[in-house]
């Protein structure tokens, strides 16, 4: 989905370290014993991917359920996330044995055109659970098809701009805010650009072919990838604008490292690791780079929401909770999914910095505004005020091949082997096809 300098890629193999085995869903996921009675003992299974982080909170939150409701006891099975987690899952549903409870993300859509996960409607409208109280006025959309809601909102941090304020303050540049527009990024970056005889010693942005990055700049111009019918419009007049602007900022401007320029710094290295290096004064990542920041002696940082364009648009970093079609127990998986959406449900996401939690009331608490664990204070508070900004990406049963159609093209664009007009008009053409496979 993304190559191998992204922050997908890194944020993808910190979420799965430590997992060393493969599950096999199908064999360990099956769903709750019939035997059992919802009057009585009931006992779920639940998958999610991730690391060990990710295990431990999840176990701590199960138990809180399980506390709260003694009678329901949830079984988690974790496994290696990316393409890999959806096929068995989906496979294991399929094969009538599924989990209960699921973790999801860019596949809703998918699961939900299958009937393989449950709409959540009925559930919500005889609950105190108000999504958009709870998650703001986006975030849960992102985990609706077909104007029915398949998933609650689990986590969701806002991709935000990291910036390093010594830079900063040796260039005389104010640091960023979300009043910033285009002109103001391109701005800063030219004079956080530093060459000395001919070579970069510092970069001010840097550009990807990751798709929260350039799809970021495209709604931010008033574009869209498709349209409200799910018909494809990629090479829209804005989109192609924008995608002009965004490749000059390496090619013209030279003011982000082009793929080569990334390349040279050797295998695996992205804006994350520029950042840490101190060769980087400002990048767009998620929640998952402040551990990582927070490592590196001497490195003075902060975060910032991101700038406007003709409109607000960030990209967030989302999973969500949903209940199989095989489930034999839907109403005590609806029980654990509502708890683990409260203030309560949601804390220890913090306690143990693994992630912005969905729920914005805990976004907007003391307890991450100002955690525990943070070595230096830093402007949490970024997360929060971006979750108004954030658009709901053109999620469709065929992501997968959507994204792939678009990342080869715009690869190729950020290589300047073909112009934006180009690489659009081409993912257009072959969106028409993929998306009417679908129809």
């Amino acid at each position: 989905m993304a190559s191998a300098t992204t922050p997908h890629r890194r944020a993808l193999a910190l979420m799965c370290a430590g997992l060393l085995a493969t599950l096999s869903i199908a064999t360990a996921c099956g769903s709750s014993d019939p035997a059992e009675s919802s009057d009585g003992p009931v006992t779920l299974t639940m998958t999610a991917w991730g690391g060990d982080v990710d295990k431990k909170v999840y176990e701590e939150r199960l138990a809180m359920a399980h506390k709260k409701y003694p009678n329901i006891k949830v079984n988690l099975q974790m496994s290696p996330g990316g393409e890999e987690y959806s096929q068995k899952v989906s496979t294991a549903i399929a094969g009538g044995k599924g989990p209960d409870i699921l973790e999801l993300a860019e596949h809703v859509p998918a699961f939900a055109s299958k009937n393989q996960i449950l709409p959540l409607d009925e559930h919500l409208e005889s609950s105190k659970l108000d999504l958009t109280t709870t998650f703001g006025e986006t975030t849960a959309k992102i985990f609706s098809y077909e104007g029915q809601q398949y998933a609650v909102p689990d986590r969701s941090g806002a991709m935000v701009l990291y910036y390093n304020k010594k830079m900063f303050d040796d260039a005389g540049v104010d640091y960023p805010t979300a009043d910033w527009t285009w002109d103001d990024l391109l701005a800063a970056s030219q004079k956080l650009t530093i060459r000395e005889g001919g070579e970069v010693k510092q970069w001010g942005f840097a550009t990807i072919s990751w798709w929260p990055y350039w799809m970021s700049f495209m709604y931010q111009n008033g574009g869209q990838v498709l349209d409200a019918s799910g018909k494809p419009v990629i090479n829209s007049p804005e989109n192609v604008e924008a995608m002009q602007w965004y490749n000059d900022l390496a090619w013209k401007h030279k003011v982000s490292p082009t793929p080569r320029d990334f390349a040279n710094y050797g295998e695996g290295v992205g804006p994350d690791q520029l950042f840490a290096q101190g060769k980087l004064a400002m990048e767009i990542t998620g929640f998952w780079n402040i551990a990582a920041a927070n490592s590196v002696e001497g490195l003075d940082w902060d975060i910032s929401p991101l700038w406007q364009g003709k409109q607000p648009a960030t990209s967030a970093f989302f999973n969500g909770l949903a209940i199989s079609g095989t489930s034999e127990h839907p109403d005590e998986a609806w029980k654990v999914i509502e708890f683990m959406a409260s203030e309560e449900g949601q804390r220890p996401i913090i306690d143990n910095a693994e992630d912005a939690p969905a729920n914005v009331q805990v976004q907007q608490s003391d307890a991450f505004l100002s955690p525990k664990w943070a070595t230096r204070e830093v402007n949490m508070g970024a997360f929060a005020e971006s979750s108004d900004a954030v658009f709901v990406p053109p999620l469709t049963p065929q992501w997968n091949e959507m994204l792939k159609v678009c990342t080869d093209n715009i690869d190729l664009m950020m290589n300047n082997k073909v112009t934006p007009q180009e690489a659009l008009d081409t993912i257009q053409e072959r969106l028409d096809q993929v998306m009417s496979q679908g129809d």
